[in-house]
């Protein structure tokens, strides 16, 4: 693999692997997820830990990396979505 290529997809895994963070980090901070969509979450966590095994069958390092931190961080935001949903569901609701 070329130079320029590492560094093309170096740039990338960084760049798509840390795009959530600030949601990450905003959830974190505020426990508040009432807009996102479960969907999306869901869907970005799958695609991610899909990319994750993909990784790991070639054995790209790059792929491997930003993927493992891409399923903590948007396993995070869906965990969060997901208890959200629960707690919200189970309120008895007013007339």
């Amino acid at each position: 693999m070329t130079l320029a290529i590492s560094i093309i997809g170096t740039i990338a895994a960084i760049l798509t692997t840390s795009a959530m963070m600030p949601q990450a980090w905003k959830i974190f901070k505020t426990n508040e997820v009432s807009q996102l969509s479960l969907r999306t979450f869901t869907m970005a966590t799958v695609g991610t830990f899909l990319w994750l095994i993909y990784g790991l069958l070639i054995l790209d390092t790059i792929i491997i990396w930003a993927n493992a931190i891409g399923v903590f961080v948007n396993g995070y935001i869906w965990i969060k979505k997901i208890q959200s949903h629960f707690n919200t569901s189970k309120k008895p609701k007013l007339l």
